[in-house]
């Protein structure tokens, strides 16, 4: 195991208290910390990369964040609202104004904020194994998702109801990815990973980033841990195939505990839009919303998971903190991660 950055007592108080909960949760590995936008940071990782072998996980692994991703794509999203290029009640219609699969659909008048807040009356998912051709264009493959969403009849039952949408998330995505010109992979890169100095950052399965040196994904078969690499296919990226080390997370993180970015093209006031619901909605641009007594108020949240590894984060805006566990292993490890995430609580008290 290893620990970064904290008091020699608090590492080993946390490293003792996440290896109790990882064996209590039979979880192959555990990452846990806590966070200030001042720069304090205490992480602890216990467990191992890979279940049966002795390599332990490190505090600086990359983890898998699944739909933690979303928020990252929102972002990507308000920086072209500064940019004056569309606002949150910009139309499908109007972006793709020269593709009449989309004008001639009743889909055309789906406004950005819909996507974002997952009340657009797009579905869970479109069928994913339909769009994972190898080595074909991601980009092609995102506008033939659209086209499949277009095609089908908006469901007037549930448009400005939420109804969490992954499809929703990779359609965001692909509109990103026509107003600039380039994938979604090149925009996340270029605008968010690099100018944050995101080295660990990367796309799926860290384990095939770098076979040697990263966890693996878990399933639970039997009450064992089986190591895994399968992942969500490309296509999903803007919905949830980011990995990065907890530490360069954080470093995202920090943006969304801030009122006056410094790292990024983004406004304080744009980011506030992202992390405003609607009125009667808990959910804005890729955060859960709420508020809580420990945060000393407003609350943004958000899990991700593509069945085989597991994050999840805290950020109580009011005192500029938060904490986040992840662990590789899918939703097996949901109650642990909490349990680890109330010891930081507790930990930190500010009350």
């Amino acid at each position: 195991m290893k620990e970064a950055r904290g008091e020699n007592e608090e590492s080993e108080d946390l490293s003792t208290a996440l290896e109790s909960l990882r064996k209590k949760g039979n979880l192959p590995g555990l990452i846990a910390g806590h966070f200030t936008l001042q720069g304090e940071t205490t992480l602890g990782a216990v467990g191992y990369r890979k279940a049966g072998s002795d390599d332990a996980l490190q505090v600086d692994d990359p983890m898998h964040l699944g739909s933690c991703t979303k928020s990252m794509t929102a972002t990507l999203f308000g920086m072209l609202i500064d940019e004056g290029r569309v606002s949150m009640d910009t139309t499908l219609g109007e972006v793709f104004q020269d593709d009449r699969k989309v004008t001639e659909s009743s889909w055309s008048e789906t406004s950005m904020r819909q996507l974002i807040q997952h009340t657009s009356g797009a579905m869970a998912n479109p069928p994913w194994n339909d769009f994972a051709t190898p080595d074909a264009d991601v980009v092609d493959l995102r506008r033939d998702i659209m086209h499949w969403l277009v095609q089908r009849k908006r469901p007037s039952e549930t448009v400005g109801k939420f109804t969490y949408s992954n499809l929703g998330y990779t359609v965001l995505g692909h509109v990103i990815e026509h107003l600039r010109g380039h994938s979604w992979e090149h925009e996340i890169t270029s605008r968010l990973f690099e100018p944050l100095g995101m080295t660990s950052a990367g796309f799926g399965p860290p384990s095939k980033t770098k076979p040697d040196q990263s966890p693996w994904g878990h399933n639970r078969v039997f009450g064992f841990s089986v190591a895994t690499e399968q992942d969500n296919p490309p296509a999903l990226g803007p919905a949830g195939t980011v990995h990065a080390s907890m530490a360069d997370w954080i470093k995202y993180l920090r943006v969304h505990l801030t009122k006056d970015p410094q790292d990024l093209p983004i406004k304080g006031t744009t980011l506030e839009q992202l992390h405003r619901p609607s009125q009667g909605e808990n959910y804005a641009g890729g955060w859960g919303c709420g508020e809580r007594e420990w945060a000393g108020g407003r609350i943004l949240t958000h899990n991700g998971s593509n069945t085989h590894w597991y994050c999840v984060v805290f950020l109580a805006l009011e005192q500029q903190r938060g904490v986040l566990a992840a662990s590789n292993i899918g939703l097996s490890a949901v109650q642990t991660c909490d349990e680890a995430l109330q010891w930081m609580i507790r930990r930190h008290s500010q009350g």
